[in-house]
């Protein structure tokens, strides 16, 4: 979530990342190098390129033809790059059956009386909510089935939905001790989802404003959100517990789907996202942004990393940081490029109250529809964990995005933990408070 300020009480910025996680990564070396770079190109003359948060089609495809038009783009992906991606992780919405049995499973009366033992169990131990994992919280027959979802989002499809979970069974306390003890199946650690420390995030309207998944902030009734990753997560976890009165699905797309056809059509798209350039806004912290690439091919699988609203800004909740580069021409057309093919094979499963939808960060998009919320009814609200499986799921990660998860599920150094079961609310008028600072 976004902050109004990213100073620390002296009142300089923040550091964006911790003096442990700098020695570690050595952090002060790379950005001299990168200092050198963005130097270099400062001075090229070159001008960024006119685009924003939302896609604007018109300009892409204006872009498009203009770069292919200039011709001398590389003809063939980047040298140790597969020319065609396959397994389980290439689908299109072509690819399920339309009664969802191959990605939606539903518990069964025998489940939802192991997950209240479970519970049971849990609670006799003492413990505090956010302690539960799966050593605490046995499910014997239930914990096999999670483990092959488990299986399934990091070797297999990439997502799955566990339905059947009634909030209204249970307070809010315990109903959030069952859908992490249940999550403690797929994986295990749980990461700061902002600089203030906060492991839930409450994606819910907001005033006149809407937080969505990757904790940007947009109106109510805004049309077509940019497909992306919430960057610094293996395992993206959505817990819904209120739907919108209409609208508001969240929509999938592989992006292993996406590169095989940049392979076969425009190849130079993936040097450009390759090229570890892409300047990502910290928003006031220090740095005030660092260099990296979007996509990685890395011991044989394709990781795809990006925030949009990190490269472009979110106008005028979260405009982009004065100061702050660009992006190129290049740049500007690979990250719409990856928007408009993932939206021709992308799908988009139903929503009940009480989904729990695990989606493969590293491997899928994402973005959520147009909502309304009706006067009178509850509005839209998703919990959202990130999560990582340090047993051996999560795949191997490139130095850049060691740091980044480290940052997230390792780095205690100046953060507390924030376990908001509920939605922290102004005392004075009752209205939900943004709280922290976005940490992506």
């Amino acid at each position: 979530m976004a902050s109004t300020s990213n100073k620390s009480s002296s009142g300089a910025p923040e550091p964006y990342y911790s003096q442990g996680l700098r020695a570690r990564f050595q952090i002060d070396g790379v950005r001299a190098e990168q200092a050198k770079v963005a130097a270099a190109a400062s001075g090229s003359g070159t001008a960024f390129a006119d685009i924003g948060y939302e896609v604007d089609e018109a300009k892409y495809r204006a872009r498009a033809e203009a770069r292919v038009k200039a011709g001398g783009l590389p003809t063939s992906v980047p040298a140790g790059w597969p020319t065609e991606l396959k397994g389980p992780l290439v689908w299109t919405s072509d690819s399920f059956k339309q009664d969802e049995t191959e990605y939606v499973y539903n518990l069964t009366a025998d489940d939802k009386s192991e997950l209240l033992k479970a519970l049971e169990s849990f609670k006799a131990l003492g413990l505090d909510g956010q302690k539960v994992t799966k050593a605490v919280f046995p499910l014997p027959n239930l914990g096999k089935r999670l483990d092959a979802i488990c299986h399934d989002i990091y070797d297999g499809k990439g997502f799955a939905v566990v339905r059947g979970l009634n909030p209204d069974d249970y307070d809010v306390a315990d109903l959030t001790i069952v859908y992490l003890g249940i999550s403690s199946y797929v994986a295990g650690r749980r990461g700061r989802q902002d600089q203030r420390g906060s492991m839930l995030i409450h994606v819910i309207k907001r005033g006149g404003e809407s937080e969505d998944e990757d904790g940007d902030f947009d109106v109510q009734y805004s049309e077509d959100k940019p497909f992306h990753t919430d960057t610094v997560t293996d395992t993206l976890c959505l817990f819904t517990q209120e739907l919108a009165s209409s609208g508001g699905l969240s929509v999938l797309a592989s992006a292993w789907t996406v590169y095989n056809e940049l392979a076969a059509t425009r190849p130079d798209l993936i040097h450009t996202l390759a090229a570890p350039d892409w300047p990502f806004d910290t928003y006031g912290r220090e740095p005030p942004y660092y260099r990296r690439a979007l996509q990685y091919f890395y011991e044989g699988k394709l990781i795809t990393s990006f925030s949009r609203r990190l490269l472009v800004g979110h106008a005028p909740f979260q405009p982009r940081s004065a100061g702050v580069p660009g992006l190129t021409e290049a740049q500007a057309e690979a990250l719409d490029a990856v928007h408009f093919i993932a939206r021709k094979h992308e799908i988009k499963p139903r929503m009940e109250r009480g989904d729990i939808r695990f989606i493969n960060n590293m491997a899928l998009l994402h973005r959520r529809e147009a909502f309304e919320n009706h006067p009178g009814s509850s509005a839209r609200h998703l919990v959202r964990i990130w999560l990582h499986n340090d047993e051996g799921a999560c795949w191997a990660l490139p130095t850049p995005l060691r740091l980044a998860w480290a940052r997230i599920f390792d780095d205690d150094e100046g953060r507390d933990e924030h376990w908001d079961v509920e939605p922290i609310r102004n005392p004075d008028n009752g209205r939900i408070m943004r709280v922290g600072g976005s940490c992506d």
